[in-house]
C-alpha cells in the first residue's frame, strides 16, 4: 500500500511545496510504469476496443465475461470549489487514496449501521420554480442474534435556491403542492402526489428486509450473510465475480453496457453491503480502472461537508443523465451520490432536477440502535 499512502498524502497536505508536488507526481509515474509492466492497457486502446460496435447490437454471456475480465483491473447542490493553488488530481488518485484509507476501516461490530439522507429536487406543479425534499433513514443490522431495527424522518421540502424562493413568495408561499397526474418533465415525483413543507414526526421499528433492494444487482442477489461471505477481497477474483453476477441478472443484454453496470456494481459495495472493508477497498480500485470518470475537485455535498467530486454519464431511463460520487480520501468513506438533468421553469430559467443520497454513516458500531 506504500503507493496508495503517497497519493493519499499528496491529496490530504494543504499548500504543497513545488518539491513535494515534483516528488508525489513521480511517484505516481513509477506506480503507474510499474502497472503498465504488468500489461495493463491504456484508457484510450480500451475506450476503443470498448466501444466498437457490436453486431446486431447483442453479445453472448460468455463474450461479455471475457472482454469485461481483460480490462485491465488497474448541480448547484454539489458546489465545486477547487483550490487554484493545487494541482486538480485526477479521478484515478481519487479512487486508489480512498481505496487505500478504506482497507484501514474498522471490520467488525455488533451491528452494521447504515445512516442516510435523500433528498428530490423536482420542478413546483406550476414549473415556476424548484422544490428540494429531504427525508433520513437509518438502519441498524445486527450480525449475530437479536433483531435489526430502523429509524426514519420526513424531513420537509422547500425551495431549492435564493431565485426559487423569490419565485415561491410570488407565488404565494404554499406550504403545500399538489401533483397532477402528469408529471412528465417535472422531475422525480409520482403522479397525485402531495408535498409537504412541514416536516414528519420520527417514527421506526423492527427491520425485516435486511439490505435488500429492487434496484440493485448485488442487493438481490446477495440477500444473506453467508452469501456475502463469498464475496472475494482480490480485485481481480471480485471483477470476475461482479461480471458473474451481472450477466446472470441481464443474461445476454449486456454487451457495452458492461463498464456502467461495473460501476453500479462497485457502488452498491461501497455504499449499500456489510461487507469488509478490503472487499470495499477492492471495489474502489475496480472503479479507478474504468473510463469515464471525470475529477472535478473538492466540492460541498448537500449535508455542507466537503470532499473530492468524480463525475460521469450514464443512461437512465432512455436519457444521458449526469452523476457524481462524492468521496472523502482520507477516510474512504462516500459522502454522497446526485443524479441531475437540466430543466426548465415556466418563465424559461434553466434549472436542474434530480435525486441524491447524502451517508452520514456506513460501517460496523458497537453503539446501540436508539429506542
Amino acid at each position: 500500500m506504500d503507493e496508495l499512502e503517497a497519493v493519499r498524502e499528496l491529496l490530504s497536505e494543504p499548500a504543497p511545496t513545488p518539491e513535494a508536488v515534483a516528488s508525489g507526481r513521480a511517484q505516481l509515474q513509477a506506480l503507474l510504469a510499474v502497472q503498465d509492466s504488468h500489461g495493463e492497457r491504456s484508457t484510450a486502446r480500451w475506450r476503443g476496443r470498448w466501444w466498437r460496435p457490436v453486431r446486431n447490437g447483442l453479445i453472448g454471456a460468455a463474450a461479455a465475461i471475457a472482454v469485461a475480465l481483460a480490462v485491465a483491473v488497474p448541480s448547484d447542490s454539489l458546489r465545486i470549489s477547487p483550490d487554484p493553488d493545487q494541482e486538480l488530481p485526477s479521478a484515478r488518485q481519487v479512487l486508489l487514496t480512498a481505496a487505500g484509507a478504506m482497507a484501514r476501516a474498522p471490520a467488525d461490530g455488533a451491528y452494521w449501521r447504515t445512516g442516510i439522507v435523500t433528498g428530490q429536487l423536482f420542478l413546483s406543479p406550476d414549473r415556476r420554480y424548484v422544490i428540494e425534499r429531504r427525508s433520513e433513514r437509518e438502519i441498524w443490522l445486527r450480525r449475530y442474534g437479536g433483531r435489526d431495527r430502523w429509524t426514519g424522518r420526513y424531513l420537509g421540502a422547500h425551495p431549492a435556491t435564493a431565485k426559487d424562493e423569490q419565485a415561491w413568495r410570488e407565488a404565494g408561499e404554499p406550504g403545500r403542492w399538489r401533483y397532477p397526474a402528469d408529471v412528465a418533465g417535472l422531475g422525480r415525483i409520482s403522479p397525485q402526489a402531495l408535498v409537504q413543507a412541514s416536516p414528519g414526526v420520527q417514527q421506526g421499528g423492527i427491520h425485516r428486509v435486511g439490505w435488500r433492494n429492487a434496484d440493485g444487482i448485488l442487493t438481490k442477489q446477495l440477500v444473506t450473510w453467508k452469501a456475502l461471505g463469498t464475496v472475494p477481497a482480490d480485485p481481480a477474483r471480485l471483477r470476475a465475480f461482479l461480471v458473474s453476477a451481472i450477466v446472470r441478472e441481464n443474461g445476454a443484454y449486456v454487451g457495452r453496457e458492461m463498464e456502467a453496470e461495473l460501476r453500479d456494481t462497485c457502488l452498491e459495495l461501497i455504499t449499500a453491503l456489510p461487507v469488509p472493508p478490503e472487499v470495499r477497498a477492492a471495489a474502489y480500485e475496480i472503479l479507478a480502472s474504468i473510463p469515464g470518470m471525470r475529477a472535478e475537485g473538492q466540492v460541498t455535498d448537500p449535508l455542507g461537508r466537503t470532499g473530492q467530486a468524480l463525475g460521469y454519464q450514464v443512461v437512465r431511463e432512455g436519457r444521458l443523465t449526469d452523476e457524481r460520487l462524492v468521496v472523502d480520501p482520507g477516510s474512504g468513506l462516500p459522502l454522497a451520490q446526485q443524479t441531475t438533468n437540466p430543466s426548465r421553469t415556466a418563465d424559461g430559467r434553466d434549472v436542474e432536477v434530480g435525486y441524491f443520497t447524502a451517508y452520514q454513516q456506513i460501517g460496523w458500531t458497537d453503539e446501540e440502535p436508539t429506542p
